[in-house]
């Protein structure tokens, strides 16, 4: 089970972040801190949801709730919010204890599927340069082409300097526009969530009548790659996929 945890919900209060204009969602906090190390989860529940929904995204109130899901035993839960609470600070090794005792309770041992060797590569990438910046410099240097080429059609003004630029300011918006275009279709960091349902079939089909690919249980991570209407396409980690209705996923 999870060792210590009222003297880490108390030191997890102490780091929430003060802020004037706030107090209110502090004040939540605060109490829901209080009830969580009382045991009343599901109030400690009540308190922390207007936390979140006002924008105080934080590992600790993220972990908080993952604590206060795991007491009530459901796991999916449990595991998509000490999740997001990695997700913001990994260098957390509470959260990392924490998620990896949770992980442990899980039934599904999928082996994981090799990445690409380009992934890693991809994912460096757009961790350096992000897509929308791609995008604007792209966008950029072929206005910044377009202009050239105005210049030389209508005011005749040439040089060799002229054309270089005018090439290099081609090529470099032809490579960002194309690795920005080929990234949002291949995501390098697909959306993920969590299997909500004790027991859940992936289906062939966007249909509750669809033949069976696989069952998988809670607290799964799963990569969504496409969507429908109140179902999700999901490939688990094994590189197997199937259809799923939206409700029994929660995002991280």
């Amino acid at each position: 089970m999870i060792h210590y945890v009222s003297i880490a919900i108390v030191l997890v209060s102490l780091t929430f972040p003060v802020r004037a204009q706030d107090a209110e969602a502090v004040r939540l906090f605060d109490e829901g801190t209080a009830a969580l190390i009382d045991g009343r989860f599901q109030d400690a529940l009540r308190l922390f949801e207007p936390v979140e929904k006002s924008g105080w995204a934080s590992d600790a109130l993220y972990y908080n709730i993952g604590l206060a899901y795991y007491r009530l035993d459901e796991l999916g839960q449990a595991i998509r919010y000490l999740e997001k609470a990695r997700l913001l600070n990994q260098e957390n090794p509470r959260t990392q204890h924490s998620l990896a005792v949770a992980q442990r309770r899980q039934v599904d041992r999928f082996s994981k599927l090799p990445k690409p060797f380009w992934k890693d590569a991809q994912q460096w990438l757009v961790a350096t340069l992000p897509l929308g910046v791609a995008f604007l410099i792209g966008i950029a240097c072929w206005l910044v082409f377009t202009a050239g080429w105005v210049a030389k059609a209508v005011f005749a003004v040439e040089g060799e300097w002229y054309r270089r630029g005018r090439q290099t300011a081609l090529i470099v918006g032809l490579v960002l526009m194309t690795y920005a275009l080929s990234s949002s279709l291949w995501p390098a960091f697909p959306d993920r969530s969590v299997v909500l349902e004790e027991r859940l079939e992936l289906r062939e089909q966007a249909s509750e009548q669809a033949d069976s690919v696989v069952e998988v249980h809670e607290g799964l991570i799963v990569e969504v790659r496409a969507s429908a209407t109140n179902w999700q396409l999901v490939e688990i980690p094994n590189g197997t996929r199937g259809w799923v209705p939206s409700t029994s996923l929660g995002d991280i």
